[in-house]
C-alpha cells in the first residue's frame, strides 16, 4: 500500500462524507485562483498544518511528497520568466550572445511569481483531499455524480496499476542497490537503463496476471460499480 493511500485510510476524517470533502476541496481550488495574495499564502499554512494534524505524518514525510512536483513546477515558471531580449534594461539578470540577450523578464517575473504561487496553492489542498479521502470514497463520489461508467472504470485501473508499477520499480531498485548498481555514474547509467527496461516487462507480466484473475471472476468487460 502507498504511504499516502496508508494516511487516506487511517486518518481522523476518514470517515466523513466524501461530498462534504469534495466541497471543501473545491473551496480551496477557488481560494487558490483568487486574486488576494495573503489570502493564498494564509491558505497554503492553513491547510498544511490541518493536513498534517488530521493525518498525523511528519513534516520530513510532508515535504518529501513535494520532491517530484516541485522541479516541474519551477521549470514551468523558467520558461515563462526566461525570455530573449534585444535591450538589456529589460531583464533583471541578463547574458549576452551577440546583440541578443538572454534573461530572466522583469515584466514577466511577477506573473510566473503568481502561477506559481497559484500552483503550489493548489497542489496544497489537492494534498489534503487525497490524504483524507480514501480511494473507495473517491470512487463513490464519482459514481453520486453520476459521472460515465467508463470513466470510473479507468480511474479504477489507473489507481491500481500505480500500485504494480511503485511496487515493482522499488523491488528492481533494491536488487539493484544491493548489488552496488549505484555506486558510481557509469553503473548508475547502466543501472537506470535496466531498471526502465525490467520495469516495463515487469508491468506487462502483472497486467497479464490481472487479465487471467478477472477472467477466473468471468469478467465480461464492464466493472459492476455500485
Amino acid at each position: 500500500m502507498l504511504s499516502i493511500d496508508k494516511y487516506a485510510y487511517s486518518n481522523r476524517w476518514a470517515e466523513w462524507s466524501p461530498l462534504t470533502k469534495a466541497g471543501i476541496w473545491l473551496g480551496l481550488m477557488i481560494l487558490a485562483f483568487q486574486p488576494l495574495l495573503w489570502l493564498k499564502f494564509s491558505m497554503l499554512v492553513c491547510v498544511a498544518i490541518i493536513t498534517v494534524r488530521i493525518t498525523q505524518v511528519s513534516w520530513r514525510q510532508y515535504v518529501k511528497w513535494f520532491y517530484a512536483i516541485l522541479p516541474f513546477l519551477f521549470l514551468s515558471i523558467l520558461g515563462i520568466v526566461f525570455t530573449v531580449s534585444q535591450q538589456k534594461q529589460d531583464l533583471l539578470i541578463a547574458c549576452h550572445l551577440g546583440q541578443t540577450y538572454f534573461g530572466l523578464s522583469k515584466t514577466m517575473l511577477p506573473v510566473g511569481a503568481k502561477i506559481g504561487i497559484q500552483a503550489f496553492s493548489a497542489i496544497i489542498g489537492t494534498y489534503w483531499f487525497a490524504l483524507s479521502t480514501p480511494f473507495t470514497q473517491i470512487i463513490s463520489l464519482l459514481h453520486r455524480l453520476h459521472l460515465p461508467d467508463n470513466l470510473i472504470e479507468i480511474t479504477m485501473l489507473m489507481y491500481r496499476f500505480i500500485f504494480i508499477f511503485i511496487e515493482s520499480c522499488e523491488q528492481i531498485y533494491h536488487a539493484q542497490k544491493l548489488r552496488f548498481g549505484y555506486d558510481t555514474i557509469g553503473l548508475t547509467l547502466h543501472s537506470s537503463g535496466i531498471l526502465a527496461q525490467m520495469l516495463f516487462q515487469q508491468v506487462i507480466v502483472n497486467y497479464r496476471k490481472m487479465e487471467l484473475a478477472l477472467a477466473a471472476k468471468l469478467y465480461d468487460g464492464e466493472f459492476r460499480i455500485s
